[in-house]
């Protein structure tokens, strides 16, 4: 099985081999001119909790100078081509085309067939998630420095979710091409499906892994903590109602035309900020909770197409 899965997915394999050699190329020369511009500011120095004399200018400048390691965002889309252009032809091509009759009538049973191949393209998807997902990390070291990881932004592109999400991706374009049996349909269905999962889990359920933790500060104190993952930020009045941007906007100007110190007239208020936030600190427990909950689906929907297989007519 070893063999016939390289033959017919050696292309697959080269493009992603190549994909991962661009991705590598690409972050040494880019890392170049930012590790440059890190320690020329002598960066290292103002890692949290550092309090140094011009932090908070310097960390800015150069997370505004190069637009905070953000580029490396459109890289979830990765794990997803490998349920679209991997995971769905699988079963699917084999029925469109009738192979099925040909591979489902030899000695191996359907059931070890289908095991066989998606183990093996499991392993080989698994490890070139698991350079991807380094890559990133070792480039995005300097900005995570100072911004964490903990934001869906930096989250979904570090750490073993990367693996998580490819090995699910691959298993949803299995199930699809043994439930609708063409090849597009199922990549279609494997495309939509792979983004309404990872939407759901990031923005519903991720932020209730574990309970949030809040922090009330006195006035109009903007500091969000940067490492976290900051869920809420906020104004709130004496009784806990919060505080809209026009109304705020409106107090501080008032102020500032009256000569009061704005900070100590909306204190004066009993307005308070209260920031609810994920901590950076439990950045490897979430994605212990994600992987585990991404693995046990990807098993679900193998399990799945096991069933379908085996009620295909031969």
């Amino acid at each position: 099985m070893a063999w016939v899965t390289w033959r017919q997915h050696r292309l697959q394999a080269l493009v992603a081999a190549g994909v991962l050699a661009l991705a590598a190329v690409a972050a040494g020369a880019s890392a170049v001119p930012i590790l440059r511009a890190y320690h020329r500011a002598a960066l290292d120095g103002c890692a949290p909790p550092s309090t140094r004399s011009g932090c908070v200018l310097l960390v800015r400048h150069f997370q505004a100078e190069f637009a905070g390691g953000t580029e490396v965002r459109w890289l979830i889309l990765l794990p997803a081509l490998v349920g679209v252009f991997v995971g769905a032809p699988l079963v699917a091509r084999e029925l469109e085309q009738g192979t099925y009759r040909f591979a489902w009538t030899q000695a191996v049973t359907r059931r070890r067939w289908l095991l066989s191949k998606t183990l093996l393209l499991a392993l080989g998807t698994a490890v070139a998630a698991g350079v991807l997902a380094a890559t990133v990390s070792w480039w995005r070291q300097p900005f995570d420095t100072f911004a964490g990881r903990m934001a869906p932004s930096t989250f979904d592109v570090e750490g073993i979710v990367v693996v998580a999400y490819a090995l699910f991706a691959l298993a949803l374009g299995i199930f699809a091409g043994a439930l609708l049996r063409r090849t597009v349909p199922a990549m279609t269905l494997a495309l939509g499906g792979f983004f309404a999962v990872r939407l759901l889990v990031s923005r519903v359920v991720r932020p209730h892994y574990l309970p949030p933790l809040h922090q009330i500060a006195a006035g109009i104190d903007p500091r969000a903590r940067a490492r976290d993952w900051v869920l809420d930020n906020s104004l709130v009045d004496a009784v806990g109602h919060k505080i809209a941007a026009p109304r705020e906007d409106l107090a501080i100007l008032h102020a500032q035309h009256a000569g009061v110190d704005p900070n100590a007239y909306l204190l004066s208020l009993g307005w308070k900020r209260v920031v609810t936030y994920q901590p950076a600190g439990r950045f490897w427990d979430f994605q212990a909770i994600e992987t585990g909950i991404l693995l046990v689906l990807a098993a679900a929907l193998i399990v799945g197409a096991l069933a379908l297989v085996r009620r295909r007519p031969a």
